[in-house]
């Protein structure tokens, strides 16, 4: 087994590496926040060292020009070493990693240097049977593949291959039965039929149709795209057709619907999860902010659909294995969730941002309204205050997604929902006059 030495004083970074590069190429990582402690490992005859990831700096030092020295002048001339950030004045040798949390990035430069191919990865991290979310069976008349449900840790055969999917499909949606699986070997061509479907279905919604109709096309549209993107890794015309698509009908909903109830109860029949609930209840709010604040207009909407379609988009992967799963920054601390699933979190609006880029004609700044959304500007995880140094818009979208939660809590609960109550405990969080400014709008929002 190889093994990796990763010099960092970033927790985040850390966990990040440790986890998917174990995953990915079978690594042991050893970390050290230290550069001397590292030397020190470095330098020991008895440590096997395949392979030396180091952030250029920590602190005032830096860490990588020294640590690459001491690799020198120990003699140690053939182990790889990638330096995390900038080059400065590093020799032209050293391998730079630009942008530290593109994982497919780094991921993929360090196991090529191993010798360990993408169908060896491939292999390692797929099991026998790969979860689908249940409502990507919606569009479909007849299963493509045999499909099974977990009861007790087995996997039971529910669906032959060529079975109608309805009316079968539905007394499991009744059951609360949110993912189904499929064999692993199946799971590529299972989602390009559900494309192709869902791509048909949504030729038939008009802006007469049902809102619960549309409600429901748009959340089997995002968990299609979600598990296309995550398999393809890039945005292909057909994703893009149905994305447009879907897109188009979310923000239809949102424009048409009277008020917050009537879109809440259609949610509701429709049993959809809390991750699409959440974001389509957050998008309405911030429709009504930026039809009440001075500087909102049609071009902010538009960068909001796109936001709303992908922001979450990194985070369907997590809540299709735990459908109760609720707020999103909770999740870190929730002991259900295994390290890889709390990365995912942590990373969830870098990645969405960094998938948006390749999106034809996306409206500007959309990747980094999408970055910024849980308050810091890298993507990484989730602020505790808030500051000026992000955009307007992703303010919005942040106090949004703050008062949809405020708003759940209370129905849950079973609360009166007072308005004025809930403008009142966010100005506490969010004290910043930008921020003020914002949730003041929502004093006139119709329940």
């Amino acid at each position: 087994m190889s093994t990796l030495l990763l010099i960092s004083d970033n927790e985040v970074l850390n966990s990040l590496y440790t986890v998917n590069l174990k995953v990915y190429t079978e690594s042991d990582l050893v970390c050290y926040a230290k550069i001397d402690d590292a030397i020190d490992h470095i330098t020991d005859p008895e440590n096997e060292v395949s392979v030396v990831v180091c952030l250029d700096k920590i602190g005032r030092e830096d860490a990588a020009l020294i640590a690459y020295s001491s690799l020198l002048e120990s003699g140690l001339f053939d182990i790889p070493f990638y330096v995390v950030g900038n080059r400065g004045e590093l020799t032209e040798e050293m391998d730079i990693l630009q942008d530290p949390f593109d994982l497919k990035n780094v991921i993929g430069t360090i196991a090529k240097r191993l010798g360990i191919t993408a169908k060896d990865m491939a292999s390692k991290s797929v099991p026998d049977y790969y979860p689908m979310p249940i409502r990507m069976f919606f569009s479909l008349q007849n299963v493509p593949c045999q499909t099974y449900i977990v009861h007790e840790g087995h996997f039971n055969l529910i669906f032959e291959s060529g079975s109608p999917v309805w009316p079968k499909i539905k007394s499991y949606l009744d059951q609360k039965v949110t993912t189904l699986y499929v064999p692993s070997s199946m799971r590529f061509e299972f989602t390009k039929i559900v494309t192709k479907a869902l791509r048909e279905k949504t030729n038939t919604i008009t802006r007469k149709s049902p809102q619960e109709e549309k409600l429901e096309i748009v959340q089997q549209g995002i968990e299609t795209v979600a598990e296309r993107l995550f398999e393809d890794e890039q945005i292909t015309q057909e994703v893009i057709q149905l994305s447009s698509k879907c897109m188009n009908i979310m923000m239809d909903v949102i424009d048409k619907v009277p008020d917050l109830k009537d879109l809440i109860r259609d949610l509701t029949r429709n049993k959809s999860g809390f991750l699409y609930s959440h974001s389509i209840i957050a998008g309405y709010v911030a429709n009504h902010v930026l039809d009440n604040i001075e500087w909102g207009g049609e071009s902010h909407k538009e960068k909001l659909k796109f936001v709303l379609f992908f922001h979450d988009m990194h985070l369907t992967s997590v809540y299709k294995n735990h459908s109760d799963l609720e707020y999103e920054e909770s999740l870190v601390f929730d002991e259900r969730l295994s390290e890889e699933e709390k990365e995912v979190v942590i990373s969830h609006a870098a990645k969405a941002a960094e998938a948006i880029k390749t999106y034809p004609k996306c409206p500007l700044g959309v990747d980094s309204i999408i970055r910024q959304h849980h308050g810091t500007t890298n993507g990484m995880g989730f602020a505790t205050t808030y500051k000026d140094d992000i955009s307007p818009l992703a303010k919005v979208l942040i106090i949004s997604e703050a008062f949809t939660e405020k708003l759940l809590e209370c129905l849950y609960s079973g609360e009166e929902v007072e308005v004025s109550t809930i403008c009142s405990d966010l100005k506490e969080k969010y004290s910043k006059h930008t921020y003020v400014k914002i949730i003041k709008t929502l004093l006139t929002i119709k329940l």
